[in-house]
């Protein structure tokens, strides 16, 4: 029996649906989507490096200087004043003669003190051999600056501390710091917390401790200058410079208390000598 015979039609050929010829693209256009595409890429990828970084205080900190072990930080403040105490009873003691009459007094008031401390199992002995590499640590830590912000365009919120340069009838550059009244009525920041800062926009500060929001770039270089700030004679130590591109003032109604007597004392008038540096 033969099988069914199949019709031969020529050779086969590709049909294509209309819809496919209308959509049929030029090399030409092929090209020009091409571009696009990596224009858009491009423009994906590079615009991040071109944003200033929002950044908080605490990441100007180097997180490798600041990872070390202070067995101090766990005791209150009562046994660390009396831990204070010992120390200072126990140099007095080796600097006084056997035979003076105050001796026994100092005597009994270590014993005291250092009955204090074992009752609340503080190793007296040992923080206080161990104090002086506390120190050290410590002293790195609050210098060291994260390096890997340096070179960095930053975006950050503090309060300026205006300073005159030499020559310069303009205030163009001071100090930020993450506190009102720093330097001042409350002690001065650690070094990498605090900016030396130089304008480069038209923002000029109004008043010392204004809050504002800047914007430029960060180095990472450690600068010292006396300066005569309300209570007298300061001492700036910065890990950082910043060269300012924007300047944002944040007005009165970021201060705890605009009403204050201390915050108005701030918005006063200001000596003319109270922001030159020595």
């Amino acid at each position: 029996m033969e099988g069914a015979r199949v019709k031969d039609s020529g050779p086969i050929r590709k049909i294509e649906p209309e819809i496919f010829k209308a959509s049929r693209e030029t090399p030409g256009s092929v090209i020009m989507k091409r571009w696009m595409l990596c224009l858009a890429a491009t423009l994906l990828f590079t615009a991040p490096a071109f944003a200033a970084m929002p950044l908080r205080w605490d990441q100007l900190k180097d997180p490798q200087a600041a990872a070390y072990e202070d067995p101090f930080a766990a005791l209150s403040g009562s046994e660390l004043r009396s831990l204070g105490t010992v120390l200072r009873l126990r140099q007095q003691l080796d600097e006084m003669d056997a035979t003076d009459g105050d001796r026994s007094t100092f005597e009994q008031r270590l014993r005291q003190e250092e009955a204090q401390l074992a009752a609340a199992g503080v190793p007296t002995d040992q923080l206080l051999s161990q104090r002086f590499e506390v120190a050290k640590k410590r002293a790195a830590a609050s210098l060291a600056g994260n390096k890997a912000l340096a070179g960095r365009d930053i975006e950050i919120t503090g309060y300026v501390i205006p300073v005159q340069e030499p020559g310069s009838d303009e205030v163009i550059a001071g100090y930020l710091v993450p506190e009102q009244g720093m330097c001042s009525h409350m002690p001065a920041p650690d070094p990498n917390q605090m900016i030396r800062y130089r304008l480069s926009t038209g923002w000029r500060a109004e008043y010392v401790y204004e809050p504002v929001r800047l914007t430029g770039r960060l180095s990472l270089k450690t600068t010292r200058q006396e300066i005569t700030l309300l209570d007298g004679q300061v001492d700036m130590i910065a890990a950082f410079e910043m060269e300012v591109t924007g300047a944002q003032s944040l007005g009165e109604e970021t201060s705890p208390d605009p009403m204050s007597r201390i915050w108005k004392f701030f918005k006063g008038p200001v000596p003319e000598n109270s922001w030159k540096h020595k």
